[in-house]
């Protein structure tokens, strides 16, 4: 499997950046995890529209999922004009309603939701998922092909079964949108840098992708945070492409 960050902010993108989104590619199979901000432009540096096989949203706040609301027009626009596209599949959490309700188009994606029993597979892909805390309905998604792992959060705050989902993952990808400092209390909506290494070294992953920076954070304090407790840290970098 290959993972191609397309985005790696939020809430919102930096300058020439993007909110989240991955490409996850393995054989001829495509998958999108994500569709936030400036995603859609990016997606078609390396893959056509019609070549995604489906599309996965950890959740439903606007920086993972905005820019379903151009692609729904690429789609719609590339039928009207006789080009040979089906709807796309489309999994996300059925929470909060109204935005599901959204993405609902006849035609354009064939929308399901996303549960804890949901098993899904695509060639030699097999996806899982767990249900993590955040102010919305969030999930944190596992891929296994080939005798390999990867697992994202999404986004979440601390919770245990973030390190149950990721044991043994040879890339695990977190949701690092917090330095320690600014974590002021419990009650916060993501992972600190930190306990994002704590998670790595107690799932014992082989290796840890930090992703979700806020656009004027200096990553370099996100890596260095994380190292305390887990070595093999890297932080995604927009359009560069990781093997699993």
């Amino acid at each position: 499997m290959k993972i191609t960050i397309l985005g790696n902010n939020g809430p919102y993108p930096s300058p020439g950046g993007a909110c989240s989104g991955y490409l996850i590619t393995e054989g001829d199979k495509n998958l999108l995890i994500d569709c936030g901000n400036g995603v859609l432009s990016n997606l078609q540096k390396f893959r056509r529209i019609e070549e995604i096989d489906a599309i996965i949203l950890t959740h439903l706040h606007s920086d993972h999922m905005s820019d379903m609301m151009v692609l729904r027009y690429a789609i719609q626009i590339k039928k009207n004009r006789g080009f040979d596209i089906n709807p796309i599949e489309v999994y996300a959490p059925n929470q909060p309603q109204e935005e599901y309700n959204r993405i609902d188009i006849p035609g354009v994606f064939n929308l399901k939701p996303i549960t804890k029993e949901l098993s899904l597979t695509f060639g030699d892909m097999s996806l899982s998922f767990s249900e993590m805390v955040h102010p919305v309905t969030s999930y944190a998604v596992s891929i296994a092909s080939n005798d390999k792992k990867f697992v994202f959060s999404g986004d979440t705050s601390w919770n245990d079964n973030i390190i149950e989902f990721s044991r043994n993952a040879d890339l695990l990808m977190l949701d690092a949108g917090l330095l320690s400092k600014d974590k002021k209390s419990d009650n916060v909506p993501h992972l600190t840098a930190r306990e994002c290494g704590i998670v790595a070294q107690k799932a014992n992953a082989k290796r840890l992708l930090l992703t979700h920076f806020w656009p004027e954070d200096d990553v370099k304090n996100h890596m260095s945070e994380a190292q305390e407790n887990f070595s093999n840290v890297d932080i995604t970098e927009i359009m560069n492409i990781y093997d699993v």
